[in-house]
């Protein structure tokens, strides 16, 4: 473990994530990592605010 790093008592076995990937056109995605091909994008300009999602 770094020495700077902090051990925790319980972990999440796994979270989904989310992302924007800068390209061409910006893409908003959400990836559960712990499963394969476990992802969904779609362009920034199409995907809710943080408010709309609350």
């Amino acid at each position: 473990m770094a020495q700077d790093g902090a051990a925790r008592e319980s972990v999440a076995d796994c979270e989904a994530m989310g992302s924007v990937d800068s390209g061409e056109v910006d893409q908003f995605i959400i990836a559960y990592p712990c499963q394969d091909d476990a992802w969904a994008s779609i362009p920034l300009t199409d995907a809710a605010s943080l408010d709309e999602w609350c």
